[in-house]
């Protein structure tokens, strides 16, 4: 098989694997997966990944088999001869740069025969949000990660529980004090785009697109922070988790000067039946916190684990409670949550993009990453502020 074959080969078994991601997908639709289901879900995954580099990889190798036999099939245009010799017309001739823009084209899945369309297929929306993950605080602390297609998700939230109660035998069972109601979250668009030079793009190649990807997904992964830890719902944003009606306060006055106040936070979670599992607040709270001596006119930080030198690392936890850092958050509020009680909501069709119809006239490559996503806390009491007062 030549190199063209074994493309065409690895595009097939590529789209093979989609049909089983898509098949998957269905099955689990509205409902976390299950720990094999994800490992199923992730080797789907690199199984894809891996078609459509050594597709590629093939792409490229025919393409410069074919550059060569270019340049040898015509000795009396290489020796400079003038004869009149219509060159005939291949039909693998590309034009410079577009065998490059096809190559990377096919290799991010963006226009593939299976997709039919000019965007990265719906099973890329997990792979988007898995690259986001290790740049976002939010999804980094553990929250559920919901991933759907419609429009506006529902969450059955459970305002009130059964009534429980001993009953002898063959008496009536007790019923009533159940209510539940839904809770509706609507993704919304959160996008980072710009134009690359053509010369940028086809003399760096796909070396020169990933880190245009991964800082695209950067971008939208901050602008995702932002608004999952502070948002207010205005500027067509979604309401984020430090602004959800309804959750747990605690005011500090005057600034940390010791771990009660989270020893307090703890335990307001602890009481509606929640555990604090992940902390957040702004890096300068978190450098007082690290200031805090043991005891006065000691040197060993509050914080240290060791029992001796105050050179020790300090562990970024709290009383065991991982600690987050976000430049987002002010200087006088931390978050303190149940990760688990948060919900990540993700619509599908997400993906980094690229297409060179934009700007065809400047010579330009169109680049963007979009995503769709919003918070969503179903259970309020699960998430504690702390704010500091003057």
């Amino acid at each position: 098989m030549n190199h063209a074959e074994i493309a065409a080969s690895r595009m097939e078994k590529r789209e093979a694997a989609v049909a089983k991601l898509r098949s998957l997908t269905g099955q689990t639709e509205g409902r976390s997966l299950s720990p094999s289901e994800r490992k199923q879900e992730a080797a789907l995954l690199d199984e894809i990944q891996e078609h459509d580099e050594a597709a590629m990889r093939h792409i490229e190798a025919s393409a410069a088999e074919e550059r060569g036999m270019r340049r040898t099939a015509s000795p009396l245009q290489t020796m400079g001869a003038t004869r009149n010799l219509e060159p005939k017309e291949s039909r693998m001739t590309v034009i410079p740069g577009d065998l490059l823009s096809r190559s990377l084209d096919i290799a991010r899945g963006i226009t593939t025969p299976g997709t039919g369309k000019a965007f990265s297929p719906e099973e890329m929306a997990k792979k988007f949000v898995d690259l986001l993950a290790p740049q976002s605080v939010v999804m980094a602390s553990g929250v559920n990660r919901v991933t759907t297609n419609a429009e506006t998700y529902s969450f059955p939230v459970i305002r009130s529980d059964f009534a429980a109660g001993f009953v002898g035998e063959l008496d009536d069972l007790p019923t009533g004090g159940f209510g539940a109601e839904p809770l509706k979250v609507t993704p919304k668009k959160i996008a980072a785009a710009d134009m690359l030079a053509n010369e940028l793009v086809e003399d760096g190649g796909s070396a020169f697109m990933d880190p245009v990807a991964k800082s695209l997904m950067r971008s939208v992964s901050l602008g995702f922070d932002r608004e999952a830890l502070l948002g207010t719902g205005a500027n067509k944003g979604f309401v984020g988790i430090a602004n959800t009606p309804g959750i747990q306060t605690h005011a500090v006055k005057g600034g940390f000067k010791d771990l009660d106040s989270f020893v307090t936070a703890f335990g307001k979670l602890e009481a509606v039946n929640s555990k604090a599992t992940a902390v957040v607040m702004n890096p300068t709270v978190w450098a007082g916190l690290m200031a805090l001596r043991e005891t006065s006119g000691s040197l060993k930080p509050l914080l240290s684990e060791s029992a001796g030198s105050p050179t020790a690392g300090v562990q970024r936890a709290i009383l065991g409670v991982p600690v987050w850092i976000s430049s987002f958050m002010p200087g006088t509020d931390v978050l303190v949550y149940e990760a688990e009680q948060i919900h990540a909501v993700w619509r599908k069709d997400a993906g980094f993009q690229i297409s060179d119809q934009f700007g065809f006239l400047k010579d330009g490559t169109a680049v963007r990453a979009i995503a769709r996503a919003a918070i969503a806390v179903p259970n309020t009491s699960a998430v504690c502020k702390i704010t500091i007062t003057a």
